[in-house]
Protein backbone atom coordinates (compact mmCIF):
# COMPACT_ATOMS: atom_id res chain seq x y z
CA UNK A 1 0.00 0.00 0.00
CA UNK A 2 1.14 3.53 -0.76
CA UNK A 3 -0.82 5.16 2.06
CA UNK A 4 0.92 7.55 4.38
CA UNK A 5 0.11 7.33 8.08
CA UNK A 6 -1.77 10.63 7.84
CA UNK A 7 -3.94 9.55 4.89
CA UNK A 8 -4.63 6.18 6.54
CA UNK A 9 -5.74 7.94 9.75
CA UNK A 10 -7.96 10.24 7.69
CA UNK A 11 -9.47 7.20 5.95
CA UNK A 12 -10.20 5.51 9.27
CA UNK A 13 -11.75 8.70 10.65
CA UNK A 14 -13.96 8.89 7.55
CA UNK A 15 -15.12 5.31 8.09
CA UNK A 16 -16.18 5.97 11.71
CA UNK A 17 -15.42 8.38 14.55
CA UNK A 18 -14.70 5.53 17.00
CA UNK A 19 -11.21 4.15 16.20
CA UNK A 20 -12.13 0.55 17.07
CA UNK A 21 -15.26 0.64 14.93
CA UNK A 22 -13.31 2.32 12.11
CA UNK A 23 -10.70 -0.46 12.26
CA UNK A 24 -13.39 -3.14 12.18
CA UNK A 25 -15.02 -1.48 9.16
CA UNK A 26 -11.66 -1.21 7.41
CA UNK A 27 -10.97 -4.92 7.93
CA UNK A 28 -14.48 -5.81 6.72
CA UNK A 29 -14.16 -3.63 3.62
CA UNK A 30 -10.69 -4.94 2.74
CA UNK A 31 -11.70 -8.58 3.17
CA UNK A 32 -14.81 -7.93 1.06
CA UNK A 33 -12.66 -6.44 -1.68
CA UNK A 34 -10.26 -9.40 -1.58
CA UNK A 35 -13.23 -11.80 -1.87
CA UNK A 36 -14.65 -9.82 -4.78
CA UNK A 37 -11.36 -9.82 -6.68
CA UNK A 38 -10.86 -13.52 -5.91
CA UNK A 39 -14.33 -14.31 -7.28
CA UNK A 40 -13.27 -12.65 -10.54
CA UNK A 41 -10.22 -14.96 -10.70
CA UNK A 42 -7.71 -12.14 -10.26
CA UNK A 43 -4.17 -13.37 -9.75
CA UNK A 44 -3.38 -10.79 -7.04
CA UNK A 45 -6.61 -9.98 -5.17
CA UNK A 46 -4.82 -8.51 -2.13
CA UNK A 47 -2.81 -6.14 -4.30
CA UNK A 48 -5.95 -4.99 -6.14
CA UNK A 49 -7.72 -4.45 -2.81
CA UNK A 50 -4.80 -2.29 -1.64
CA UNK A 51 -4.87 -0.30 -4.91
CA UNK A 52 -8.59 0.30 -4.36
CA UNK A 53 -8.05 1.49 -0.80
CA UNK A 54 -5.20 3.77 -1.93
CA UNK A 55 -7.43 5.35 -4.58
CA UNK A 56 -10.23 5.99 -2.13
CA UNK A 57 -7.76 7.52 0.34
CA UNK A 58 -6.31 9.80 -2.36
CA UNK A 59 -9.79 10.92 -3.43
CA UNK A 60 -10.92 11.44 0.15
CA UNK A 61 -9.79 15.05 0.44
CA UNK A 62 -12.07 15.95 -2.48
CA UNK A 63 -15.17 14.07 -1.31
CA UNK A 64 -14.96 14.09 2.47
CA UNK A 65 -17.21 17.13 2.96
CA UNK A 66 -19.80 16.28 0.30
CA UNK A 67 -19.99 12.48 0.36
CA UNK A 68 -23.44 11.04 0.96
CA UNK A 69 -24.04 7.30 0.99
CA UNK A 70 -22.55 4.06 2.18
CA UNK A 71 -18.80 4.13 2.38
CA UNK A 72 -18.45 0.39 1.73
CA UNK A 73 -20.38 0.71 -1.54
CA UNK A 74 -18.05 3.51 -2.60
CA UNK A 75 -15.04 1.21 -2.12
CA UNK A 76 -16.72 -1.48 -4.20
CA UNK A 77 -17.50 1.02 -6.96
CA UNK A 78 -13.86 2.07 -7.11
CA UNK A 79 -12.90 -1.64 -7.06
CA UNK A 80 -15.04 -2.20 -10.16
CA UNK A 81 -12.88 0.25 -12.11
CA UNK A 82 -9.68 -1.22 -10.67
CA UNK A 83 -10.89 -4.63 -11.86
CA UNK A 84 -11.57 -3.34 -15.38
CA UNK A 85 -8.10 -1.79 -15.52
CA UNK A 86 -6.59 -5.04 -14.29
CA UNK A 87 -8.38 -7.04 -16.97
CA UNK A 88 -7.27 -4.64 -19.70
CA UNK A 89 -3.71 -4.57 -18.40
CA UNK A 90 -3.45 -8.37 -18.20
CA UNK A 91 -4.74 -8.66 -21.76
CA UNK A 92 -2.07 -6.20 -22.92
CA UNK A 93 0.76 -7.97 -21.08
CA UNK A 94 0.60 -11.31 -22.86
CA UNK A 95 4.01 -12.04 -24.35
CA UNK A 96 4.91 -14.59 -26.96
CA UNK A 97 8.48 -15.85 -26.79
CA UNK A 98 10.57 -16.37 -29.86
CA UNK A 99 11.16 -19.99 -28.89
CA UNK A 100 7.43 -20.71 -28.82
CA UNK A 101 6.74 -23.20 -31.61
CA UNK A 102 4.13 -22.48 -34.21
CA UNK A 103 1.66 -25.31 -34.36
CA UNK A 104 -0.49 -25.84 -37.41
CA UNK A 105 -3.42 -28.24 -37.50
CA UNK A 106 -2.44 -31.68 -38.77
CA UNK A 107 -5.50 -32.04 -40.93
CA UNK A 108 -8.23 -29.91 -42.39
CA UNK A 109 -10.58 -32.09 -40.36
CA UNK A 110 -9.25 -30.51 -37.15
CA UNK A 111 -10.20 -27.06 -38.38
CA UNK A 112 -13.57 -28.31 -39.56
CA UNK A 113 -14.22 -29.93 -36.16
CA UNK A 114 -13.31 -26.72 -34.38
CA UNK A 115 -15.55 -24.73 -36.70
CA UNK A 116 -18.44 -27.14 -36.14
CA UNK A 117 -17.98 -26.89 -32.38
CA UNK A 118 -17.83 -23.10 -32.61
CA UNK A 119 -21.09 -23.00 -34.54
CA UNK A 120 -22.72 -25.42 -32.09
CA UNK A 121 -21.56 -23.36 -29.12
CA UNK A 122 -22.69 -20.11 -30.75
CA UNK A 123 -26.15 -21.61 -31.22
CA UNK A 124 -26.22 -22.38 -27.51
CA UNK A 125 -25.75 -18.71 -26.62
CA UNK A 126 -28.71 -16.39 -26.12
CA UNK A 127 -29.37 -14.33 -29.26
CA UNK A 128 -28.24 -11.10 -27.55
CA UNK A 129 -24.81 -12.60 -26.77
CA UNK A 130 -24.55 -14.02 -30.30
CA UNK A 131 -25.26 -10.58 -31.71
CA UNK A 132 -22.72 -8.93 -29.42
CA UNK A 133 -19.83 -11.32 -30.12
CA UNK A 134 -20.42 -11.48 -33.88
CA UNK A 135 -20.55 -7.71 -34.23
CA UNK A 136 -17.73 -7.06 -31.76
CA UNK A 137 -15.17 -8.39 -34.26
CA UNK A 138 -16.77 -7.10 -37.44
CA UNK A 139 -14.80 -4.58 -39.52
CA UNK A 140 -11.20 -3.40 -39.70
CA UNK A 141 -9.45 -0.74 -37.63
CA UNK A 142 -11.59 2.42 -37.72
CA UNK A 143 -14.72 0.52 -38.74
CA UNK A 144 -14.24 -1.87 -35.82
CA UNK A 145 -13.90 1.04 -33.40
CA UNK A 146 -17.09 2.65 -34.71
CA UNK A 147 -18.86 -0.72 -34.58
CA UNK A 148 -17.89 -1.20 -30.94
CA UNK A 149 -19.08 2.29 -30.02
CA UNK A 150 -22.42 1.53 -31.70
CA UNK A 151 -22.62 -1.78 -29.85
CA UNK A 152 -21.99 -0.04 -26.53
CA UNK A 153 -24.86 2.35 -27.26
CA UNK A 154 -27.10 -0.52 -28.43
CA UNK A 155 -26.47 -2.52 -25.24
CA UNK A 156 -26.51 0.64 -23.09
CA UNK A 157 -23.05 0.05 -21.57
CA UNK A 158 -19.70 1.85 -21.52
CA UNK A 159 -16.89 0.61 -23.79
CA UNK A 160 -14.87 -0.99 -20.95
CA UNK A 161 -17.96 -2.91 -19.88
CA UNK A 162 -18.51 -4.01 -23.49
CA UNK A 163 -14.92 -5.35 -23.56
CA UNK A 164 -15.55 -7.33 -20.38
CA UNK A 165 -18.80 -8.73 -21.79
CA UNK A 166 -17.00 -9.83 -24.96
CA UNK A 167 -14.21 -11.38 -22.87
CA UNK A 168 -16.71 -13.39 -20.83
CA UNK A 169 -18.50 -14.61 -23.96
CA UNK A 170 -15.15 -15.65 -25.47
CA UNK A 171 -14.28 -17.53 -22.27
CA UNK A 172 -17.64 -19.32 -22.34
CA UNK A 173 -17.18 -20.19 -26.01
CA UNK A 174 -13.62 -21.44 -25.43
CA UNK A 175 -14.79 -23.78 -22.66
CA UNK A 176 -17.70 -25.02 -24.75
CA UNK A 177 -15.46 -25.67 -27.78
CA UNK A 178 -12.94 -27.59 -25.66
CA UNK A 179 -15.74 -29.75 -24.24
CA UNK A 180 -17.19 -30.28 -27.71
CA UNK A 181 -13.81 -31.33 -29.16
CA UNK A 182 -13.31 -33.80 -26.30
CA UNK A 183 -16.63 -35.42 -27.17
CA UNK A 184 -15.66 -35.61 -30.85
CA UNK A 185 -12.28 -37.18 -30.04
CA UNK A 186 -13.88 -40.10 -28.22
Amino acid sequence: MDLTRESFDQLLAWLHSDPEEAGARYVKIRSGLVKKFTSHHCSQPEKLADITIDRVAKKLSEIIDTFVGERERYFHRVAYYVLLESINKSADEVELTETMPLVAPDKDEDVESEFECLEKCMEGLPSQKQDLIRNYYRGDKGAKIRQRKELAVKFNVELPVLRVLALRIRQDLRGCIIDCLRVLDR
